[in-house]
């Protein structure tokens, strides 16, 4: 392999290494407001839970 396909392929490497580090900081950002989302949802429905259920089981 001469010199220049080395520095090449070492560059293209860390291109690719730093493509998948912005893809991991990428899915670890949307994972994090994923997560508070569903918390905030479960948060606002919780206190909605019983009433719901008792109007389920008066219609039942």
């Amino acid at each position: 392999m001469t010199k220049k396909s080395e520095n090449n392929l070492s560059s293209e490497i860390k291109d690719l290494n730093k493509k998948i580090d912005d893809l991991q900081k990428s899915l670890d950002l949307l994972n994090k407001k994923l997560s508070d989302h569903i918390k905030f949802i479960d948060k606002v429905y919780e206190p909605l839970r019983n009433p719901i259920s008792k109007i389920k089981n008066f219609f039942n």
